[in-house]
């Protein structure tokens, strides 16, 4: 009978195991020398055995606290932008926070550990972990570990693992201060302050305890604080602002006769439409047609509209309580509560699909009705008998004709608008994350034990902010001629707006959950020629749970029978609320895991090690178990050369929502339909032309739903990944370091969505997700999670140290870590192309949203073929300065926007200097200075940037100055 592949890795496993056991026993002991100076073993990321940091077969990645700091970073997202292992999206990742994306993967991919351990995952997606989490103030080192790590930690570790360690032990107080502000004007300054508080010694008194708090508050930053990065003759040579630009709603609003045609006529497009801050006139889109086709009006000025970076607040506290028993057994109990906000900008609302109507209308017994004193009338050419629509007159050469005044005739008029008074409107998504651990290790009968209770939890809880307003109040308003449509409201109209705000109103609330108990033995089984046999074996249980809820049925508007509007499946399907649909389904979802691993060292001569681990797991809800060998070797034939490889499996398995989502998750976009709006540009809106028996409101620049999840996803199988890698350490001459290591991967079932850009290039292929109403308009896309293809990555990791010798003027250190791509490819869909992702941007949904790049944020992947950080250290007395470089090569844009020749994207580098002083007693100062070359992100003329610039590259703050002050008592 044909053995399973499970089974066959299982047994492949133990046969390798034994082997190891077998030349062991034929090894000759080795006896450790008395007087050698002995080496702290401790754990280390990627092994359950105790070790030497640098002893391992596995290359490592360690960078302490103190190292961050000199680098001037102001928070952990700066550590997951530069590291060249990690493709982290970067000024607006999202509302998620800032999140590590090991290997180009998808942060999905990276397993992220504070302390060796899991926490509850993010509640939306349930996939990863955001850096915001992790406690500052507390903070010892990071170890990265690129590469899978399946057979150790299970599931997500594809990428490698990212491990956060705290302090083990803290004597004393610390406070600090930090202050971070862009040279030049606007938002986007940082403040922080944390401090940390510890008792007792752990080596005289056996016992500590600390806590540590740290805060911190960023502010939005807007286009309108950068206008000079938005020039519109820049702009302009992207595709991007061609004046005239197409009409869209504002607080100077276009009106019409009906729903359907709201944008005939402006009254206030004549005198400018206002004073630019908030609108800006426009002839429409179409005025560069030959013959010109005009429609004056007012659009919203996108610099005020539009945020680059979001607003954010981070609070987190950490403590831990630790106890050295006799024995030498310790005890500690790790708590962890994190909050933070991400103040997430969404520009202007106005009406939607799920309100009553797109659109307001106003009578005409408004004060602020056209023609009645306080709205100036409209001016026309041609025929204007009261009931019909002439073209509005703008000047003689381009409306010519006998020019009248506008025959309202009394009719309701009807419009798009929003509102101006309460700004740019935002959402806070706040996201809570707590953990509990109560961990003990120490020695029993000759055996190693470490054994942990671990309980997180974590929320999600979606609220809109300032901005957002009623659509029955706003109504309202304007029939009792409260709100004026066509200009700035008078104080009682702008105390109205902020009268009928939805202000802290939670219209989506997840919670997620991860309880689990582990064990781990350790112990030398006989002495080999190198050192002793050591045998490790853990288990563990893990529950990882889930909560949705309901929808909030505040603001969901009544059927005529009474009850809620509220689809089926639990979907609302009409609301009160301007900008944002309730969202929820009450459900409790849970997984079960249980997980055994074994890892075994054997170093069979003083410098030829052997290194295996095998790990299997069980997926109740899948009804499968996974197991994953890895085999590593280190060889160091001479003293300064070590040279090591390893090959691994891994997987990940496809989430707890992915699976066991409740209720379709329900997002929009403005497109035309891909069939009955056909276009040569399919992903550009308003492109298309609309087929006989249609009319272009109906199905071309149409706001168009598509599902992201869908209730019942069972069908989807775990990712599986092969990887290997080799390479080694050179220390050619005394204090200079060099490290190469070639790496590869190779995963197949990629899970990833199909995305709406696909189905709009390839309408015929994926018609089956394409629902149609009765009338054949589209209903509704399904674009969510399925198994796609395969992926094969390769590339090479190198690093170079060098400490120079000491000199009568202080030290010197450089240091240098980068990643080179030698291949990424993937397919979209399964036995699809093979498509090359290294050194290019596009805006294909292949590329996208497909495959390994899901899950960013809507963002394509991006693979630069070279990416470093650098810097160059200086150290005399008291005082300290490191410059640092961050660098990565540019693109080739596949997907330039209509109207753009641009398909290159230059490299990025961006200089950091800080400088510290230790000269005043317990206080460090530290200033710096971030982009001293006030590097801009590169430009783009690819349509997924709207604002023509690559943020995701670097931050668009310019030039950064800080201040930093510790103070130790």
């Amino acid at each position: 009978m044909k053995q399973k592949p499970q089974l066959q890795r299982a047994v492949l496993a133990t046969a390798v195991s034994l082997a190891v056991l077998q030349m062991a026993s034929h090894a000759q002991a080795q006896t450790a020398q008395s007087g050698e100076q002995q080496v702290q073993a401790v754990v280390v990321t990627g092994s359950l055995i105790r070790r030497v940091a640098d002893e391992g077969a596995t290359p490592l990645t360690t960078i302490k606290a103190t190292e961050l700091a000199a680098r001037g970073h102001t928070e952990l997202k700066d550590l997951v932008l530069e590291q060249p292992q990690s493709l982290s999206l970067g000024t607006n990742s999202g509302a998620a926070g800032p999140v590590t994306n090991l290997r180009g993967l998808g942060p999905m991919r990276t397993l992220s550990l504070l302390n060796g351990r899991r926490l509850a995952n993010e509640p939306l997606q349930d996939q990863y972990v955001s850096v915001n989490v992790m406690p500052r103030m507390a903070l010892d080192r990071v170890e990265t570990l690129s590469g899978g790590a399946a057979s150790i930690y299970g599931a997500d570790a594809i990428g490698g693992v990212q491990n956060y360690w705290t302090k083990r032990g803290y004597e004393g107080a610390s406070i600090k201060a930090e202050y971070a502000t862009p040279e030049m004007s606007g938002g986007g300054d940082t403040k922080s302050i944390g401090a940390i508080f510890g008792y007792g010694n752990l080596n005289k008194d056996g016992y500590n305890a600390y806590i540590a708090v740290d805060h911190q508050k960023k502010s939005a930053l807007f286009q309108a604080d950068r206008p000079e990065q938005h020039d519109p003759a820049i702009l302009r040579t992207l595709g991007l602002g061609i004046l005239p630009d197409a009409r869209n709603a504002s607080p100077f609003a276009n009106f019409g006769f009906t729903r359907a045609a709201n944008s005939n006529y402006n009254p206030a497009y004549a005198t400018g439409c206002g004073d630019g801050t908030y609108a800006r006139p426009t002839l429409g889109n179409a005025s560069a047609n030959t013959p010109p086709t005009y429609a004056p009006g007012c659009a919203r000025n996108a610099l005020y509209w539009t945020a680059i970076t979001d607003g954010s607040e981070i609070t987190n506290v950490a403590a831990r309580a630790s106890w050295n028993l006799s024995g030498g057994h310790k005890i500690d109990l790790d708590v962890l509560h994190s909050n933070f906000t991400v103040q997430k900008f969404r520009g202007m609302q106005v009406p939607g699909a799920t309100q009553p109507f797109t659109t307001y209308s106003l009578p005409s017994t408004s004060r602020f009705y056209p023609g009645k004193g306080i709205t100036p009338n409209i001016q026309v050419v041609g025929s204007n008998t009261g009931a019909n629509t002439p073209t509005m007159y703008i000047d003689a050469t381009k409306t010519p004709g006998t020019v009248s005044n506008l025959n309202l005739n009394n009719r309701p008029i009807y419009f798009q608008w929003g509102p101006a008074e309460l700004g740019p409107a935002y959402r806070n998504d706040e996201q809570t994350n707590n953990r509990l651990v109560l961990s003990a290790e120490g020695e029993v009968m000759g055996w190693d034990y470490r054994a942990g209770l671990n309980y997180g939890a974590s929320e999600r809880d979606t609220r809109v902010g300032e901005g957002y307003i009623l659509y029955s109040k706003a109504q309202e308003g304007f029939d009792k001629g409260i709100l004026n449509p066509f200009g700035l409201q008078d104080e009682a109209g702008a105390q109205y707006l902020r009268d009928i705000q939805a202000n802290d109103y939670t219209y989506r609330l997840n919670k997620a959950y991860n309880k689990s108990v582990d064990v781990t033995l350790s112990r030398a089984l006989m002495p080999l020629g190198g050192g002793d046999l050591t045998l490790a074996v853990s288990g563990e249980l893990r529950r990882d749970s889930a909560r949705t809820f309901n929808a909030a049925l505040d603001y969901v508007l009544k059927k005529a029978d009474g009850s809620y509007n509220i689809d089926a499946a639990g979907n609302v399907v009409q609301s009160d609320l301007v900008g944002e649909t309730p969202q929820g389904v009450a459900k409790k979802l849970k997984r079960d895991i249980s997980s055994l691993v074994m890892e075994i060292d054997a170093p069979l001569t003083s410098t030829f090690l052997l290194n295996g681990a095998v790990r299997a797991d069980h997926y109740d809800d899948l009804k499968q178990t996974t197991v994953n060998p890895k085999l590593a070797a280190r060889w160091q034939p001479i003293k300064e050369l070590v040279l090591r490889s390893s090959l691994s499996t891994g997987f990940r398995a496809p989430s707890i929502m992915d699976i066991q989502n409740p209720t379709p998750e329900v997002r929009t976009q403005v497109m035309d339909d891909p069939v009955l709006c056909p276009s040569s540009q399919p992903t550009v809106a308003g492109t298309g032309t609309p087929k006989a028996g249609y009319t272009a409101d109906q199905v071309c620049n149409v706001t168009t739903n598509y599902w992201t999840k869908t209730p019942n996803n069972t069908f989807l199988k775990p990712e599986k990944s092969r990887g290997f890698s080799f390479g080694g350490a050179y220390e050619p001459i005394k204090d200079l370091a060099l490290t190469v290591d070639y790496w590869g991967l190779k995963l197949k079932d990629v899970l990833g969505a199909l995305t709406i850009a696909e189905v709009q290039q390839n309408p015929t292929k994926y018609a089956e997700y394409i629902i149609r109403g009765s009338n054949g308009v589209i209903d509704h896309i399904v674009a969510s999670q399925a198994n796609r293809g395969q992926t094969r990555i390769r590339g090479a990791d190198v690093s170079a140290s060098y400490r120079f010798p000491t000199t009568s003027i202080g030290n010197f250190d450089a240091k240098i870590d980068g990643t080179w791509y030698h291949k990424y490819e993937f397919q979209s869909e399964k036995d699809g192309p093979w498509l090359q992702n290294v050194g290019i941007i596009t805006n294909d949904g292949r590329f996208g949203g497909a495959g390994p790049n899901s899950g960013l944020a809507g963002m394509p992947q991006m693979n630069p073929r070279w990416k470093y950080t650098a810097a160059v250290t200086y150290t005399t007395g008291d005082w300290s300065g490191t410059l640092s470089q961050r660098f990565q090569t540019g693109l080739t844009d596949l997907t330039p926007r209509a109207g753009s020749t641009l398909t290159t994207v230059d490299s990025y580098s961006q200089y950091n200097l800080n400088v510290r002083y230790k000269g005043f007693k317990n206080t460090t100062i530290s200033l710096g200075v971030n982009n001293l070359t006030k590097e801009w992100p590169p430009l783009t003329s690819n349509s997924i940037y709207g604002g023509g610039y690559v943020t995701s590259m670097a931050d668009m703050m310019g030039r950064v100055y800080r201040l930093s002050v510790e103070y130790k008592f």
